[in-house]
């Protein structure tokens, strides 16, 4: 591994000499409490640097008791290398085994054993311990082969080389770590120091950091500025990940960002009380569904209630079997700070005992809902799905989250920090907008098939001559109502499943055709034969439909045909008087240059009283523009020589 920024982090049963080891390998008491150095246990996490070679790496002890498995797991997380230390006089103890689950649970790349005190045990109990340490480590389904199990005193220093020789082969081992823009830190320890303020330490975990960098805490999501740095005690302008790093936080008390917070660059990470995971159960007994459990990730503890999800979107398993692996989500009581790819540990509440853990597979989920099972684990099986391209899962969230929009920042949220850049360019992903960059799922339209063709086959009904219902009423009709970029976006789609056409702004099932016929059409010419006789002064609309059975609707769809005008309430006139009317108001204004009021009542020989609506009314149409104290012709008064009218007549 080229990178310098390497955690080796302790494992192992209670009094099995961890801390001892430590110092003989980095010469730091990692017990600083007077209560540690009393009872002689380790209660707190202890750190120290290491020198190896040209390379300074980070260790970090961790407690053996039963009692303070958390702030095992809390240390542990983060680890690149696990020293798991077993007593040579005494061999594998409960502890020895939950810590070694608790490492394999957590994905610790490298394992390395140190067979300790070996400067007092029976050469014959070092070598049945040994024994007991290879069969734990020949176990069928542990992530480590060839591991190291070496003696070693941490009181003599016997060993001590060959130890730190092995733990220098297991880092030169490590993989590259993955680059991150996002930088993040889970805080383990908060504390005040007079003159400087509240100080966090913590392992950081991705992305780097230098000083005066704004960061959120999470999951309150307050920002706070770092002031200081130091990595493994020394002043430092820049942090890498993997680094034991103390922060020192401008203006904040050391309340505000307690032991299982994280620090991360703002907007970055999610916040939310539910997690989608995938959970593996350990030990020998069955977990029911919806078990409460205690949710350990990162350096934070919550307590929540596991609820399985089948992986075919069936009915929820009724328990988890021991050895198996599900989908779950974990409805916690706190909210918490996570990323896609993070790995936790699930415990028992009551009594403590670790039941198995697993990978976050979704960090900011919907609620789980019955009805919505199918579309929770069809996503989650592409968001398990190692070999899933950043597309196919960026497709599978929006499928999930059918009929919404997502931008870049909430995409990203859900995704693995190392999954490169979200310019989706997957068959079922449509753009929705640019300003901020957003894309639905392009099946989202399928969903609203059965509404909108029931919506546009009942407004056939009632509004026979009409085209269809306008789209904005379609989609008012939906529920939820999308927005309404995102329904234009889905429109071709809705249109080709839903067997739909769009007539201007309206949409209407194919087989409906607004054409009038029979008695319906004869008593519609009529009304444009009465209108017509009245020429731009016709008779009240209700003289001109009396005695005519007129269908629902019948002044708008002779309007829509262009047949008469509405020019103002109870004022329409037909096609034809209106357009000569245009033409004489054309020859007098190419004589005169302009028209007044008076000039347009002599022309048209209409009263004051319906003069003033019909001038109004031609500006709107264009046909007059206002110029001065009178009217000249609009540029696109030539239309009215056309065979069509402006949809803004209706």
């Amino acid at each position: 591994m080229n990178d310098t920024s390497v955690i080796i982090g302790t494992a192992g049963h209670i009094d099995h000499g961890k801390t001892t080891l430590v110092r003989a390998l980095t010469g730091v008491d990692t017990d600083r409490l007077d209560e540690e150095k009393r009872r002689g246990i380790t209660i707190v996490l202890g750190f120290a640097p290491l020198q190896l070679g040209e390379r300074t790496v980070g260790v970090v002890d961790v407690p053996g008791h039963e009692r303070f498995v958390r702030t095992m797991v809390a240390g542990a997380g983060g680890v690149d290398v696990g020293l798991l230390v077993v007593a040579a006089d005494e061999g594998v103890m409960p502890q020895t085994r939950e810590h070694l689950d608790v490492l394999r649970l957590l994905r610790v790349p490298e394992l390395v054993v140190a067979l300790t005190r070996t400067d007092v045990a029976d050469p014959d109990l070092a070598e049945l311990a040994e024994l007991d340490v290879r069969d734990l480590l020949d176990a069928p389904d542990l992530p480590w082969t060839d591991v190291p199990v070496l003696p070693v005193s941490g009181l003599t220093g016997d060993g001590v080389p060959a130890l730190r020789a092995a733990l220098q082969d297991a880092i030169e081992r490590l993989p590259s770590r993955p680059t991150s823009s996002v930088f993040r830190m889970p805080v383990d320890r908060a504390f005040t120091i007079r003159g400087f303020g509240t100080v966090v330490t913590g392992t950081s975990r991705d992305g780097a950091l230098r000083g005066g960098t704004t960061l959120e805490i999470l999951p309150s999501r307050q920002s706070v500025r770092v002031r200081g740095m130091q990595v493994h005690g020394a002043d430092a302008t820049h942090v890498t990940a993997g680094q034991r790093v103390a922060l020192n936080l401008q203006g904040l008390d050391a309340e505000a960002v307690p032991p299982g917070s994280w620090l991360a660059t703002p907007g970055a990470l999610a916040v939310s009380p539910q997690v989608d995971v995938q959970v593996r159960l350990l030990g020998d007994a069955p977990l029911p569904n919806n078990a409460r459990v205690r949710f350990l990730s990162g350096t934070a503890e919550v307590l929540a209630t596991l609820r399985l999800v089948a992986a075919d979107g069936g009915a929820a398993p009724e328990e988890l079997e021991p050895g198996t692996t599900a989908f779950a989500q974990l409805a916690l009581e706190e909210p918490v700070g996570a990323v896609a790819g993070d790995r936790f540990v699930i415990r028992r509440e009551s009594p403590l005992e670790t039941l198995g853990g697993g990978v976050v597979l979704d960090p900011e989920p919907a609620p789980l809902r019955r009805r919505e099972r199918p579309a929770a684990a069809r996503l989650l099986s592409v968001l398990a799905d190692p070999e899933a391209s950043t597309d196919d899962r960026i497709a599978a969230l929006l499928r999930r989250h059918a009929g919404e929009a997502l931008d870049r920042s909430a995409l990203r949220r859900r995704l693995p920090l190392h999954a490169g850049a979200i310019e989706p360019a997957h068959p079922e992903v449509v753009a929705v907008r640019s300003d901020p960059p957003s894309w639905a799922w392009s099946h989202a339209a399928d969903a609203w098939v059965d509404t909108v063709r029931a919506t546009v086959a009942e407004h056939h009904a009632a509004h026979p001559l009409l085209d269809g219902p306008l789209l904005a009423e379609v989609r008012q009709a939906l529920r939820p109502v999308p927005e309404a970029r995102l329904f234009e976006a889905l429109l071709a789609r809705l249109l080709a499943v839903a067997e739909l056409d769009l007539r201007g702004p309206r949409l209407a099932l194919r087989s409906h055709d607004a054409t009038p016929t029979g008695p319906a059409a004869s008593a519609l010419d009529t009304l444009v034969d009465r209108l017509e006789a009245g020429g731009v002064h016709p008779p009240p609309l209700d003289d001109a439909t009396r005695g005519l059975e007129l269908p629902p609707d019948a002044l708008a769809w002779l309007i829509q045909q262009g047949r008469i005008l509405r020019v103002a309430d109870d004022f329409y006139v037909a096609r034809g008087p209106f357009v000569a009317l245009v033409g004489r108001i054309g020859e007098f204004v190419s004589q005169h240059g302009t028209m007044g009021p008076t000039d347009f009542k002599e022309i048209s020989g209409l009263t004051r009283r319906h003069a003033m609506p019909f001038l109004e009314f031609l500006d709107r149409e264009r046909v007059t523009v206002r110029a001065g104290n009178g009217r000249t012709m609009h540029p696109d008064a030539r239309h009215w020589t056309d065979a069509t009218v402006l949809a803004s007549s209706t």
